[in-house]
């Protein structure tokens, strides 16, 4: 092996050294968000799937969490750093598949410097940190495929099993087989006459079985859901939905990333581009741009979440790796402009930190009962402080018999109930239930995280947090027979109000009216 070839290779370890140990900081330090509270409660009853995603996100903080039992946010993200840390190694491998070592290396650390695939599914654990991992092991089977004239068995059922693992993970995975297919209709034909292509198909399909099985179970409430979401009936026009879009791809995979994507893409469909083969060119074109193309022209009609394109994007980091490495290949040290990647995010990253921790006050409305309404870092501030306050409160109308023991704790949303799930319940052992419509509560819908739900004469407590504010009365208040003037609890960051807490004690629980209604 050249010199050079092998320092590449143990370069590729310190980058996943330092970068796993930058994320461990964060996942220990940062309280969880909305939706990754969420998941945990996947992981209180594993399950075929749930109601928003596949099941493997549940199943990895179950993993991760030692059955629910190390409750603590590390713990919980474990899963989401762990497999960042293997795709690295993935992304550098194939790198070197398509090119050289250097590339390899190259494509590594913009993979880490991409604010989606370090941070988002990184750090953060969501469907898409074990989705990426499974992405980018089925792109380089694909790539490995695309290099040989008739294909290798081996490869086509492992890239059958991963695309089946990452749609087990993200529905969206499947687009892996959409970009396979497109590559075989359009340059490999005579591929489709090979028994081996059938048998990963059927890999996948397998699976992709437990989806079945729980949303036949649940008539398919999962896809009747998210149709909602994307649909473009009645739909108008909206460009400034189309900008949101644009402008969060281009914060999610770092400016930087982001621009010398498109010009790749640009010299590629003006046959400028020569950093790698026709046929490595061709399977990342199939497996990136239709969701790119689909997703982008939804935005159009509908409000989307930028993250949704974030395997296609981080596929495409290969076009760059390699064109970077083909116009600065007689230096010996990594391009400037990955330096410059780094450096972005790593100024985002501390931002967005002191942002969440330290910012004083709040981003959002001053408003008396809506304060902080519109301030997303609150979501990952201020819980755990919360939850102790509220402990305090509990234990003392325990004393003083205010409320009954194990009183409920009851919300009309998934969010903030799975919020004060963890955080507060997980401690006090309050049974928790929401009570609402379908689509606020999710999973909490079909799910009861208790064996006994709300009786008659029960009481519970609402926590409202004012950046979530609701009406308890309107929504609660023919379901009791007494609602307690709130105690507001006051939150502070950096110094200054931040948000309020309206804690409300509601008294004796009415089932007759909630079957009314």
């Amino acid at each position: 092996m050249h010199p050079q070839a092998r320092s590449h290779i143990h370069a590729i370890f310190p980058v996943i050294f330092i970068t796993t140990l930058l994320h461990l900081v964060l996942a220990f330090s940062l309280p969880l968000g909305n939706d990754e509270v969420y998941y945990w409660t996947y992981a209180l009853h594993p399950a075929w799937s749930y109601f928003d995603h596949p099941p493997i996100v549940g199943w990895l903080i179950w993993l991760s969490t030692w059955g629910t039992r190390l409750h603590q946010e590390l713990f919980v993200r474990a899963g989401a750093v762990l497999c960042s840390a293997i795709t690295m190694y993935v992304v550098y491998d194939t790198g070197r598949i398509i090119r050289n070592e250097r590339t390899g290396l190259i494509a590594a650390i913009l993979y880490a410097a991409d604010l989606y695939s370090s941070i988002v599914a990184g750090v953060f654990i969501l469907p898409d940190s074990a989705q990426i991992l499974f992405w980018w092991l089925a792109l380089r089977s694909l790539l490995r495929i695309a290099h040989e004239h008739t294909g290798k068995s081996r490869a086509w059922l492992a890239f059958g099993a991963w695309t089946g693992l990452a749609t087990l993970s993200k529905i969206h995975g499947i687009f892996l087989w959409a970009g396979a297919g497109l590559y075989l209709l359009l340059f490999r034909r005579e591929v489709w006459k090979k028994w081996y292509v059938y048998v990963a198909a059927a890999i996948s399909l397998i699976c992709m079985i437990p989806i079945l099985i729980w949303n036949v179970q649940h008539h398919f409430i999962t896809y009747a859901y998210h149709s909602q979401r994307v649909s473009l009936t009645q739909s108008h026009l909206h460009l400034n939905y189309f900008l949101t879009e644009i402008l969060g791809e281009c914060f999610y995979h770092n400016p930087v990333i982001y621009l010398w994507i498109w010009i790749c893409l640009v010299q590629v469909f003006r046959k400028k581009y020569q950093a790698c083969t026709v046929q490595t060119i061709r399977v990342l074109l199939c497996c990136s741009l239709p969701l790119i193309a689909i997703l982008l022209g939804v935005s159009l009609f509908r409000s989307i979440l930028p993250h949704w394109s974030g395997p296609a994007y981080s596929s495409l980091l290969l076009l760059v790796a390699a064109r970077l490495d083909a116009r600065y290949n007689n230096l010996k040290k990594i391009p400037a402009t990955v330096k410059w990647a780094t450096g972005i995010t790593l100024t985002i990253i501390l931002a967005g930190w002191w942002i969440i921790m330290d910012y004083p006050g709040t981003l959002g409305s001053h408003d008396r009962m809506e304060y902080g309404s519109g301030d997303f870092t609150l979501d990952m501030y201020g819980w755990r402080q919360i939850g102790k306050s509220f402990q305090h409160m509990y234990q003392q109308d325990q004393r003083e018999g205010v409320m009954q023991k194990n009183a409920f704790i009851i919300s009309n949303k998934w969010f903030p109930l799975a919020h004060e799930q963890f955080y507060i319940s997980y401690y006090t052992h309050q049974p928790v239930q929401g009570i609402g419509a379908v689509d606020d509560l999710h999973e909490y819908a079909i799910w009861r995280p208790q064996a006994r739900e709300l009786q008659q004469g029960d009481d519970a407590y609402c926590i409202v947090p004012s950046n979530y504010f609701i009406d308890v009365t309107a929504h609660f208040g023919h379901l009791f027979q007494k609602i307690d003037t709130p105690v507001v609890m006051l939150q502070y960051r950096g110094g200054k109000l931040a948000r309020k807490f309206f804690i409300y004690r509601l008294h004796h629980f009415q089932p007759h009216a909630l079957t009314k209604n």
